[in-house]
C-alpha cells in the first residue's frame, strides 16, 4: 500500500464530487480509514521512541515535516505535551484536517521551509515523507533542516527501504475492501528513475471510480542518505529497522536519527 508524504501527484475527481483537484484532495477524506492505523504504528514504534531517547527540553519546538492529517501531531500532544508543535505540509486538503493537532500549521513544501534560522529544536518526518522527494530535492530539504535547527538539534525520519520499492513493489497490486466500495493499489518500480510509481483508485459500491491519485517514491540507499546528510551538515547518529533495534537492508522501513553539526 502507499504511504503518506509529499508526492509527485496526478489527481482526478469523479462520483459527483465537486471538490477542486488539488494534492491529496481524494485521499485526504479516506486517509484515516485506509492508512491511519499503519501511519500511527510507524510513529509509535519508530519516530516517537527515537524522539523520547534524545529527551528534548520541555519547551522545545518540534516541526512535523509532511504533517498530513495530523496523526503525528496528535501523538506528540499525548506523549510529549509540553512541546510546541508545528505541522508543515504542501497539501491544503490534508493540512485542513490537521489544524487541531498542532499549535501552528504551515502550508509549504518541506524543501523550502517558511521558518527562521535556528528556530526549531527537533524535526520529525513520519511515514516515509522523505521518499517522495527526488534525490536533489532531498538534499535541499536536509539543508533546510540544518538551517532551521538550533545547534545540536535533531531530525528523526523513517524511510521506505530500497528493498521495498525496488523488489517488493516492483510490480505489485492489491485490492482493499471497504464497507462502501474498494480501493485498488498498483505499484510499479521504474529502474531508469530509481523510483516506485503507485496508483491508488477509490471505487464506490457500484464500482464507479470516485478518485484516482498517483504517488511517486524514490529509492534512497543508506550510503546515499549519509552522503546527503553530511553535505547538509547533519551527522547520522543511528539507523535501525522500524521493528528492530538493528539495521538490515531487507527491512521495509528504516528509522534515521540525525543531529545538526556545527560548521
Amino acid at each position: 500500500m502507499i504511504k503518506n508524504g509529499i508526492s509527485a501527484f496526478v489527481h482526478e475527481r469523479r462520483c459527483n464530487d465537486t471538490h477542486a483537484a488539488e494534492p491529496y484532495s481524494g485521499l485526504a477524506d479516506d486517509y484515516h480509514t485506509l492508512l491511519g492505523d499503519l501511519a500511527e504504528h510507524t510513529w509509535r514504534v519508530g519516530v516517537l521512541p527515537e524522539a523520547a531517547q534524545i529527551r528534548p527540553r520541555r519547551s522545545a519546538v518540534v516541526v512535523d515535516l509532511g504533517a498530513g492529517t495530523g496523526i503525528g501531531g496528535r501523538l506528540l500532544a499525548t506523549h510529549m505535551p509540553s512541546l510546541t508543535r508545528i505541522g508543515v505540509d504542501r497539501s491544503p486538503a490534508m493540512l485542513a484536517l490537521a489544524t487541531n493537532a498542532y499549535d501552528r500549521t504551515l502550508l509549504a513544501p518541506i524543501e523550502a521551509l517558511p521558518l527562521g534560522e535556528e528556530s526549531a529544536d527537533l524535526m520529525l518526518s513520519g511515514f516515509d515523507t522523505l521518499n517522495y522527494l527526488p534525490i536533489p530535492v532531498l538534499g535541499q530539504c536536509l539543508r533546510e533542516v540544518w538551517r532551521c535547527l538550533r545547534p545540536g538539534g535533531w531530525l528523526i525520519a523513517d524511510l521506505s527501504s530500497p528493498h521495498l520499492l525496488r523488489r517488493h513493489w516492483r510490480d505489485h497490486s492489491e485490492v482493499q475492501e471497504l464497507r462502501d466500495g474498494t480501493v485498488h493499489w498498483h505499484h510499479r518500480y521504474e529502474p531508469a528513475m530509481d523510483r516506485c510509481v503507485s496508483v491508488v483508485e477509490r471505487r464506490d459500491a457500484a464500482n464507479t471510480t470516485c478518485w484516482t491519485e498517483t504517488h511517486i517514491q524514490y529509492a534512497v540507499d543508506a550510503d546515499q542518505l549519509q552522503e546527503l546528510a553530511a553535505a547538509a551538515g547533519m551527522h547520522v547518529e543511528r539507523v535501525r529497522d522500524l521493528e528492530r533495534d538493528h539495521y538490515s537492508p531487507s527491512a521495509f522501513t528504516h528509522v534515521w536519527t540525525l543531529q545538526k553539526k556545527a560548521r
